[in-house]
């Protein structure tokens, strides 16, 4: 049986530790160089597969909206490494689903300096950032390092958007709150790319049902219901399953801290990435940059 360095040393100290101090695995992508901690220990570690490093930790990039596109993993990130800078210069970064391998990147409009949601509808990849949503053109452009927007749309701020998820013809987004009684909309994919002048506003949902609070991202999964990811700072965070037609809270299950947006690939496993551990985020308690895979069926309650 093989130690590192810093079990030996425990031991030599007669100290029990605890399972969070185990060595940094070696992961695919780059690994943060301003932190030598080991990866914490998190809730529903067993139904984590594949984990790869959030992309461009090294320049301060803070991991927000993900969705998986095919056998691509689409991240978009903004760059800061302070505190009180909620808004930088946004980077759309595609990571292969198998091996982590960064495929390419490319630089959001400067409007979109917190983009917190992504999501994908046929080819056309969505991007939220507070009070707006733009279109893309993923397979054309994007993916040949040059994106040609399709339309940007105004949204009431009142609805976020705060995340994306979609299902075959619309979207759904709702705003981030700390409190009150916050809402998930569902508004068609049409009437987003419409060439409508008013922002789009609560009598375009065609779905609105209660939203958990502290949401942070979304995705639907094959069975119909949808996820939601929960956190707050150095809180406790949570993945909710709801029912997509009254909003009720099916299962509520503890995932890592700092948990952000959430991807469903066609294997049927979630994708999630957390900003804990970024350059910004990097004095919380829970040290896990990571874009992770989930397997559904291997959550426990807890």
């Amino acid at each position: 049986m093989k130690f590192n360095r810093r079990e030996v040393l425990a031991a030599g100290l007669g100290l029990c530790l605890a399972p969070a101090a185990l060595a940094r695995p070696v992961l695919p992508g780059e690994a943060p160089d301003y932190d030598a901690r080991e990866l914490t220990a998190v809730p529903n570690e067993a139904a984590i597969g594949r984990r790869y490093w959030s992309p461009s930790l090294n320049e301060g990039y803070v991991p927000q909206g993900l969705t998986v596109y095919q056998d691509e993993i689409l991240i978009a990130a903004y760059r800061s490494t302070e505190r009180d800078q909620d808004n930088g210069p946004s980077r759309l970064f595609r990571l292969g689903r198998n091996d982590g391998r960064l495929l390419g990147s490319f630089a959001l409009p400067a409007t979109y300096g917190h983009p917190g949601g992504l999501a994908m509808v046929g080819h056309t990849l969505f991007v939220a950032n507070s009070g707006r949503l733009l279109a893309l053109d993923f397979r054309e452009t994007c993916r040949r390092g040059e994106c040609v927007p399709l339309r940007e749309t105004r949204v009431d701020k009142a609805m976020g958007p705060a995340f994306l998820a979609a299902s075959a013809d619309r979207l759904w987004f709702g705003p981030y709150r700390r409190e009150g009684a916050p809402s998930l909309h569902a508004v068609r994919v049409a009437r987003i790319l419409s060439a409508a002048e008013a922002p789009v506003g609560l009598a375009d949902a065609e779905v609105t049902v209660p939203l958990p609070l502290f949401a942070q991202g979304a995705t639907l999964g094959s069975e119909g219901s949808i996820w939601i990811a929960q956190s707050s700072g150095n809180r406790p965070a949570f993945l909710s399953r709801l029912d997509s037609r009254s909003g009720a809270v099916l299962a509520r299950y503890p995932a890592p801290g700092g948990i952000e947006d959430l991807g469903y690939a066609p294997d049927g496993k979630l994708w999630a990435v957390a900003e804990a551990g970024t350059r910004r985020w990097n004095r919380w308690s829970t040290f896990y940059p990571l874009v992770f895979e989930i397997d559904p069926a291997k959550l426990v309650v807890g």
